[in-house]
C-alpha cells in the first residue's frame, strides 16, 4: 500500500509504470531473472517498508518495481546485480543419461531445459518428473522429448551422449552450431575435437559427480564430485565464468582452467583406473579400493596411464593422479561406474573411448601398457558376449 494505492500482482509493469502510482511520477521496472516468489519477496522485506513492491510473474522473469523515496539509490542497485548474477536462460541437454539427466535435473531449478533422451525414461518424465535421489533429493521437472523441438532456440547445449554418440548428435544439433555455447562433459577423449568441426562456441569439461540410472524417470546421485570447465574455441574467460555461476547457482560447484588438455587426460586416467576394473569385477567404486587386489591392480593400471598422459603433453603426476583416483572412487563408493551400468544393461560401453585411448597412444609412443591392454582386452569381450546373447535387438544408443 503507498498512498492508498496498492499495486496488485496481476498487474504488469508496463501498466503500473504507464499510470504511476497516486502522487508520484511514473515507475521504472527491471527483470530479475530465475528468482522464486519466496526468494524475491524474503530480500525485498528486508528494505524500508514500501520500498520495493514485486508485480506479475510473467515467463518465468520476476519484475521488481522501484518506488522511489528515500534510500532507493542503493536499493535497486542491489538488486539489479542480483539479476545481472542469476540470468534465465534456456538450456538444451542432449543425451539424458545418468550425468545429463543430473546436469539437466538441477539447472531445470532455475532455467527453461529441454532433455533429449530414450522414449522409455522421456515419457517418465513427462507423466512423473524426473526424481533424483541419494545426495540431491529432488523431483524436477523439464522439458523432455526424444528429439530436438523445432522450436528450441537454446543459449547452452550441453552434450553428454556416450563418446561414440558424438558425430550423430552433432547431426541434430547443427542449427544451434552458430549461436549456442556447446558444452561436452563426456568420458573419453576426441569428443571436443569432433563437436568444434561444426559448432563455433566449444567448451570441453569434465565432472566426477557419481550418478547411476535407476530407471526410467529416476537417477540416483551417489557422490558429490567437482566439475572442471575449459575453453575449447570460440569462446573466452567471460564465457566460462558465465556458465560456471550458472552452474553454481543451482548447486553444481564448477572451476575453470586454462588448460583444459591436461584436465581431460586427468580425467581419462582416473576413468581408466576406475571403470573397467569396476565393470569387469562387477563391483560399486568403493569396493575396489578396499580390496588389496585390485587396488594393486588399480595402482599399475594408474602408473600407465600416467606415462602415456606424459608423453601426449600432459602436466601430470602420478601420485597426484593417484590420489585424485582413490579420492573419487571414496566419494562415489556406492556408486556403480557408468561402465558397469552399460554392461549390467547389456549396452555398449565406452572402453574404447577411455581405456582404447590410452592403448592406442601408448602405441604411438611405444610404452608398453600390459594392464591397459588386458582390460581393454577383457571389457570388450564381455561386450561381445552380451551382443551374441541379445541377438539383434541388443541396444547400443547412448541416448
Amino acid at each position: 500500500m503507498k498512498n492508498g494505492k496498492r499495486v496488485r500482482r496481476d498487474e504488469s509493469p508496463s501498466d503500473i509504470s504507464s499510470r504511476g502510482l497516486a502522487g508520484q511520477a511514473p515507475i521504472s521496472s527491471f527483470s530479475c531473472p530465475s528468482f522464486s516468489w519466496p526468494l524475491l519477496s524474503s530480500l525485498f522485506s528486508v528494505y524500508t517498508k514500501g520500498v520495493l513492491k514485486v508485480a506479475k510473474r510473467q515467463k518465468n522473469v520476476y519484475f521488481a518495481i522501484y518506488i522511489k523515496t528515500e534510500g532507493c539509490e542503493t536499493h535497486i542497485e542491489t538488486v539489479l546485480e542480483c539479476a545481472r548474477i542469476t540470468q534465465f536462460v534456456e538450456v538444451l541437454v542432449f543425451g539424458a543419461g545418468a550425468i545429463g539427466s543430473f546436469f539437466g535435473a538441477l539447472l531445470s531449478q532455475r532455467h527453461d531445459v529441454t532433455l533429449i533422451g530414450r522414449a522409455e525414461h522421456i515419457s517418465a518424465i513427462k507423466s512423473r518428473g524426473l526424481r533424483v535421489r541419494g545426495k540431491t533429493a529432488i523431483i524436477a521437472k523439464p522439458h523432455a522429448a526424444i528429439r530436438v523441438p523445432r522450436t528450441a532456440s537454446p543459449d547452452f547445449v550441453f552434450v553428454t551422449t556416450k563418446s561414440y554418440d558424438t558425430a550423430n548428435a552433432i547431426l541434430a544439433l547443427r542449427p544451434f552450431a552458430d549461436r549456442a555455447i556447446f558444452v561436452t562433459l563426456q568420458n573419453g577423449l576426441g569428443n571436443a575435437e569432433t563437436i568444434a568441426k561444426t559448432a563455433r562456441r566449444v567448451v570441453a569439461g569434465t565432472t566426477t559427480h557419481g550418478v547411476t540410472f535407476v530407471g526410467p524417470g529416476e537417477i540416483r546421485h551417489a557422490g558429490i564430485g567437482e566439475t572442471v570447465l575449459g575453453a575449447w574455441s570460440g569462446v573466452d574467460e567471460s564465457d566460462l565464468v558465465r556458465l560456471r555461476d550458472l552452474l553454481a547457482d543451482v548447486g553444481i560447484v564448477a572451476s575453470v582452467t586454462s588448460d583444459i588438455r591436461t584436465e581431460l587426460w586427468s580425467k581419462l586416467v582416473v576413468n581408466a583406473s576406475i571403470n573397467p576394473i569396476a565393470a569387469l569385477a562387477e563391483l560399486p567404486n568403493g569396493r575396489i579400493v578396499r580390496d588389496k587386489h585390485l587396488l594393486a591392480v588399480l595402482d599399475m593400471v594408474c602408473r600407465e596411464a600416467t606415462e602415456v598422459a606424459k608423453a601426449e603433453g600432459a602436466r601430470v603426476d602420478y601420485e597426484e593422479l593417484r590420489h585424485r583416483t582413490l579420492l573419487v572412487a571414496k566419494r562415489t563408493a556406492s556408486n556403480r561406474a557408468s561402465m558397469l551400468q552399460d554392461l549390467d544393461r547389456h549396452r555398449r560401453t565406452e572402453i574404447d573411448a577411455i581405456t582404447g585411448s590410452i592403448v592406442r597412444a601408448a602405441e604411438r609412443h611405444r610404452i608398453p601398457v600390459p594392464l591397459n591392454a588386458a582390460l581393454y582386452a577383457l571389457v570388450r569381450a564381455r561386450e561381445a558376449a552380451h551382443h551374441e546373447a541379445s541377438g539383434p535387438n541388443v541396444r547400443h544408443q547412448s541416448l
